[in-house]
């Protein structure tokens, strides 16, 4: 539900992923990974994203309707007191240089307060796993889990230590716009190692010489396989020759470097 709440209160802002993590102190892979389902964030992340987008936890957590944010602040001290009995004998003029003030400061709290969480949530504590990154490309050599060639084109990268990240075997580094809005181009993808892949899950395959990253569907009516974009902009490309398909493994999450 967190995803699809997520979702829905960014695309209300017509506005993309990228455009979003750049007014926050996320990794677009992790907050990708929220949207996804992949992963769930934490207390901290999930208070800063009801503040970014004006909602109360019970909305985005999806277990209430109500946008509205429950007052916290139910006692004034004497001080805060004051200071709104000072506000209300304003002019119109005085509320507006108040409201401006009240707003940087707010502003730069909020930044202060971010900026030591994206610290927290990204300072190395020796919890990592090393995996091979696997350059996705259109009839080239994958290496030894993506093809048979020992002229094998990967890297070595170090990823934050999940219990997604653990269950991997490999990863392989995207190329082009068709996984989206799930997966976009330049993301890593976690894969775990598998001769086969269930109906209707994210794989990554050989066929024709070519590696896809693409969801397998069966037409049940014509028993006809074909592998998915979920770009709808993208045809599917249809597995005329079974035996041909070559399954690396699944799709389990979008990876993010440490």
């Amino acid at each position: 539900m967190i995803a699809e709440r997520l979702k829905f209160l960014r695309r209300e802002q017509k506005i993309t992923k990228r455009e979003l993590v750049s007014q926050l102190p996320l990794n677009y892979s992790t907050y990708a990974n929220y949207e996804s389902g992949f992963r769930e964030p934490n207390s901290d992340v999930l208070q800063l994203l009801a503040a970014h987008f004006g909602v109360s936890l019970d909305f985005l957590l999806g277990v209430s309707d109500n946008r509205k944010r429950a007052d916290d602040i139910a006692i004034l001290n004497e001080d805060e007191h004051e200071h709104i009995t000072s506000y209300r004998r304003l002019d119109t003029h005085g509320r507006e240089m108040v409201d401006v003030v009240l707003q940087k400061e707010l502003e730069r709290v909020t930044f202060i307060n971010a900026k030591q969480l994206a610290i927290r949530e990204s300072k190395p504590d020796g919890n990592w796993v090393e995996l091979q990154v696997f350059q996705q490309r259109a009839s080239a050599g994958l290496g030894s889990y993506l093809s048979d060639d020992s002229d094998t084109d990967f890297e070595t990268m170090r990823f934050m230590a999940t219990t997604i990240s653990k269950r991997a075997d490999f990863c392989v580094k995207i190329k082009g716009e068709s996984m989206e809005p799930k997966i976009c181009d330049g993301d890593i993808v976690f894969v775990k190692a598998a001769p086969k892949v269930d109906i209707d899950n994210v794989g990554i395959f050989i066929y024709d010489g070519e590696a896809f990253c693409k969801r397998l569907r069966l037409d049940s009516k014509k028993g006809t396989l074909y592998l998915e974009s979920l770009n709808k902009s993208f045809a599917p490309k249809v597995i005329t020759n079974p035996d041909a398909l070559r399954t690396v493994g699944l799709v389990i999450g979008i990876a993010e470097k440490v």
